[in-house]
Order: structure tokens, then C-alpha cells, then sequence
């Protein structure tokens, strides 16, 4: 089991002083393009496309013919399997809403998790099957996650500008409020000195 999901929260609480710098899923210009909400959506198509190895691999995983053993020494069951199907299901369906809503925080933090527990999936499952001296498979799983670490280190410089991004807002909000209340205390405080009746001789 892998904690890198742990480090990014207390990141988010700096985020402002983050600038984030990010490159899309594919292409051998990756590395030069900059992850943004006008990008995102095209990432995910992407990123989308990229989790169709990872049904082929639980197939195998699923078949009857592996006896694959988890750590405990135990068969690794269909159970499993069918487990971390759903945590790629359900990273499939976030990935399509934040798709519609690139600039929603709170979809951006719970792909990012997704990735991660799926991440820690491919993680274990190759290690079980390396164990099991199922060459072949442990290095397909070992290469999907290297593609899949790639691809969260850009969902997570995404998530930190967002919340950047985010925080600043706030805090022109809040500025600008400060700004309304000190207006209002002045025009209150200027009524009042005209309606104050002019002192007695």
C-alpha cells in the first residue's frame, strides 16, 4: 500500500503558493503541454482510454486458471478481482463528470483518490504476481502503473492550481466585502453626522 494520497492534502492548504505545471496523457509532446480546465476534458478522453488495458488484465486476473495468492498465502479470489473492478468503474464515471465540470474541486480530489486506490491496486496485484512467478502479467501490471503514476502526478498539479485558483477568488471575495463594510460604516457614520442637531447656543 503506497501513501502518496496522504501528501497532497495538507499540500492544498498552501495551495496558493503553488504554481502547477502539468502534461496531457499521450503523445510525445506530453511532457511540453500544460494541464488546464480548457485541457482537461481532452486528458480525460484520454485518460479514459488508457484504463482499457487494465480490463484485460483483471480478465486475466479473473480467469480460473490463475492461482494468483494474495499476501496472506490465500487464493486470490473472484471476490477480489471484482472489487477492484468497481473502484475502475467508479473512476470511470468521475472522470466523465469531471469531464463536464473541469473546474470542480471536489470531483478533482475524489478522481485523484480513485486514481490513487486503483494506483495501489496495480501496485499490489503485480507484486502478487511476480510472487506467483507470473512474469508476464506482473510486468503488463507494473507498466500500466507506471503510465498510471505519470498521469496522477497531473491530476494532482491540477487539483493544487484549482484550489489555487479557488483560494485567490476567495480572497478578492472577501477583500472586496471588507471593502462594501468599511463603505457602509463611513455613509452610515456620514447620516448620522447630518442628522445631528446643531448644538445649542
Amino acid at each position: 500500500m503506497r501513501f502518496r494520497a496522504l501528501a497532497l492534502f495538507p499540500l492544498l492548504a498552501v495551495a496558493s503558493s503553488v504554481c502547477a505545471t502539468g502534461i496531457c496523457a499521450t503523445g510525445p509532446q506530453a511532457e511540453s503541454q500544460k494541464l488546464t480546465a480548457s485541457s482537461l476534458p481532452q486528458f480525460l478522453a484520454e485518460f479514459e482510454k488508457s484504463l482499457a488495458p487494465l480490463d484485460s488484465a483483471f480478465d486475466d486476473l479473473e480467469n480460473a486458471k490463475l492461482s494468483l495468492l494474495d499476501e496472506s498465502g490465500h487464493p486470490l479470489g473472484r471476490r477480489n478481482i471484482q472489487d477492484r473492478r468497481k473502484t475502475l468503474s467508479d473512476l470511470r464515471d468521475t472522470a466523465k463528470q469531471l469531464e463536464a465540470s473541469p473546474q470542480d474541486l471536489v470531483l478533482t480530489m475524489t478522481l485523484f483518490d480513485r486514481t490513487e486506490r486503483l494506483a495501489d491496486d496495480l501496485y499490489d496485484l503485480s507484486q502478487i504476481a511476480f510472487d506467483n512467478d507470473q512474469e508476464e502479467l506482473g510486468t503488463r501490471l507494473a507498466d500500466l502503473l507506471t503510465s498510471f503514476d505519470r498521469n496522477q502526478d497531473l491530476i494532482e498539479s491540477y487539483a493544487l492550481t484549482l484550489a489555487a485558483e479557488k483560494e485567490e477568488r476567495l480572497r478578492a471575495l472577501e477583500k472586496e466585502n471588507q471593502e462594501l463594510q468599511q463603505k457602509l460604516k463611513e455613509a452610515e457614520a456620514a447620516q448620522a453626522s447630518k442628522a445631528k442637531p446643531a448644538a445649542q447656543p
